[in-house]
C-alpha cells in the first residue's frame, strides 16, 4: 500500500478519532466502569443459579436474603445511564479546557427535564414525582449520551465565547464560576423544555429518551448484537490497530453503551429466569469483547508469541517472544503490535484481521447452539488473563471456547511468522558474514 493511500485513510480515522465528541464519549463511559464491574459481582451473588444453593441459604438467612444485594445492583450497574450523562457532559468541558463541574450537573438536570414526572405502573393510575428508574440504566443510556453530548458542548461554547455573568475579582473563584454558568444553564434548560414539548406532542405523551430509545438504540442493540455486528466489531479494531490507531479504545467508545445496554437486558432475563437467546437474550455484550475478542491483545496474538517462542530462528523474534511473553497473559500485545511489528506490516494485515473474526463467529456460534449461554453475570476488566476469564463470565464452557481461540490462533498465524522470521534470520546471516 503506498504511502499517499495510506495517508488517505488514516486522514479522517484520525479526525474521527479526535473528535471533542468522541473523546468525551470514550473519557465518559470509563467513569461508569467500577459501577458495571463491581455492580455485577453483587448480582451474581443475588441471582445464584442453583436453586439448591440458594433454597439453602434462605433456610438460614430468610427468603429475601438476596435483597441487600440487588440493592447494590440499583445503586450501581442500574444507573450507568444517569452517571455516564454526568460523566460525558464533564469529560466534553474538561477536554475542553473549561471548568467541567458545571457541565456534568446541568446535563444530568437536563437529563430529568427530559423524563417524566410521574410513573404509572402497569396496574393503577400515575404516581406523582415519581420517575421509572429503568430509564436510569442500560434502557436510557443512548438518550443520556446525547444529552451529556449537548449540555456540555453547549456550556463550553458560552464559556469560551464568554457569553456569561462576569462578576467582580473580589468574588471568591468558586462563586464566580457558578455564576459564569447561568446563562449556559439558562440556555439548556430552556432547548430542554422545548425538546420536552416537542416529544411529548411528537408521541402523543412520551418523552425524548424514550423516543430514542425506540427509534436509536432498539435498531442499534439488534445490529450490534447480530453476527454481523459481532464479526464488524471484530473486524475494525485490527483493522484499525494495523493503521496504528488505537482500535479497541476507538471501538469501545462507539459500542460499549451499546454493549452494556445488551449486557442489562440479559440481567432482566436473568432475573425472570429467561436468559436464553429463545427469549431474546443478546449474544454480543461487553464480555464477549472484553472476554474473548481482545485474548492476548488486539488481533488475538497469541499465536504469533507462540510461533516466536517454539519456532523463531531468528536471533531478534526469539528476544522478543520472551519480552511479549507475559504482557500476552494479561492482553496486553504492544511489543508485539510495534516491536514484530504489525502495524504497517502488509505481511500480517490478513491473519492480524482474520484471526479476531473468526474468533467472533466461534463465539458467537456456541452461544447460538446453546453450549453456552448468553452472557449476564460478572462483568471483568479486560485485562484478565485467558481462561481465568472464560471460566467466570461463562463457567467451562467459556473457558473451553478460550483454548479453542488461542489454538485457531496459533494455527492461523504460525505460516505467516515463519515467513517474517525468515526474512530476518536471512538478514542477520547476511550481516554475520
Amino acid at each position: 500500500m503506498s504511502k499517499i493511500n495510506t495517508q488517505k485513510i488514516i486522514a479522517p480515522i484520525m479526525k474521527f478519532v479526535n473528535m471533542r465528541g468522541i473523546i468525551a464519549l470514550k473519557d465518559g463511559m470509563l467513569a461508569i466502569l467500577p459501577l458495571t464491574v463491581v455492580g455485577s459481582l453483587f448480582l451474581i451473588v443475588g441471582q445464584l443459579p442453583f436453586e439448591g444453593l440458594n433454597q439453602a441459604i434462605a433456610g438460614v438467612f430468610g427468603s429475601d436474603w438476596t435483597e441487600p444485594f440487588m440493592q447494590v445492583y440499583s445503586g450501581t450497574f442500574a444507573i450507568m445511564g444517569l452517571i455516564s450523562c454526568f460523566s460525558i457532559g464533564y469529560s466534553y468541558a474538561k477536554n475542553s479546557g473549561v471548568e467541567p463541574l458545571p457541565a456534568g450537573v446541568l446535563a444530568l438536570s437536563s437529563f430529568f427535564i427530559l423524563l417524566k414526572s410521574s410513573y404509572v405502573p402497569e396496574k393503577g393510575e400515575a404516581i406523582a414525582d415519581a420517575i421509572g428508574k429503568v430509564w436510569f440504566g442500560g434502557q436510557g443510556i443512548i438518550g443520556a449520551i446525547l444529552i451529556g453530548l449537548a449540555a456540555g458542548s453547549i456550556y463550553t461554547v458560552f464559556i469560551k465565547k464568554h457569553i456569561v455573568i462576569k462578576m467582580p475579582e473580589q468574588v471568591p473563584q468558586a462563586i464566580a464560576k457558578q455564576f459564569e454558568a447561568m446563562i449556559p444553564a439558562f440556555v439548556i434548560f430552556l432547548l430542554s423544555m422545548i425538546v420536552y414539548i416537542v416529544a411529548k406532542l411528537a408521541t402523543g405523551g412520551g418523552t425524548f429518551i424514550e423516543m430514542i430509545y425506540d427509534v436509536i438504540q432498539v435498531p442499534l442493540q439488534g445490529l450490534t448484537g447480530s453476527l454481523y455486528g459481532a464479526i464488524g466489531i471484530a473486524f475494525f479494531i485490527s483493522f484499525l490497530w494495523w493503521f496504528g490507531v488505537h482500535g479497541q479504545s476507538v471501538v469501545n467508545g462507539v459500542v460499549t453503551a451499546l454493549l452494556l445496554s445488551n449486557l442489562d437486558a440479559n440481567k432482566a432475563l436473568l432475573a425472570a429466569d429467561k436468559l436464553s437467546v429463545s427469549q431474546g437474550a443478546h449474544i454480543v455484550t461487553q464480555q464477549f469483547l472484553d472476554s474473548f475478542l481482545i485474548l492476548s491483545g488486539s488481533g488475538i496474538t497469541f499465536g504469533v508469541v507462540v510461533a516466536m517462542l517454539f519456532a523463531a530462528k531468528s536471533k531478534q523474534y526469539k528476544a522478543l517472544g520472551k519480552v511479549a511473553a507475559f504482557p500476552a497473559i494479561f492482553n496486553v500485545n504492544e511489543p508485539v503490535v510495534f516491536g514484530f511489528p504489525i502495524v504497517m506490516n502488509p505481511v500480517m494485515f490478513l491473519p492480524f484481521v482474520l484471526v479476531p473474526v473468526l474468533a467472533a463467529l466461534i463465539v458467537y456460534m456456541a452461544i447460538a447452539v446453546g453450549f453456552m449461554q448468553p452472557f449476564a453475570g460478572v462483568t471483568l476488566p479486560w485485562s484478565t488473563p485467558a481462561i481465568i476469564s472464560g471460566f467466570m463470565v461463562a463457567g467451562w464452557q467459556g473457558a473451553v471456547i478460550q483454548i479453542v481461540i488461542l489454538a485457531m490462533s496459533a494455527f492461523v498465524y504460525f505460516p505467516f511468522v515463519k515467513f517474517q522470521d525468515n526474512i530476518a534470520y536471512n538478514n542477520e546471516l547476511k550481516n554475520e558474514e
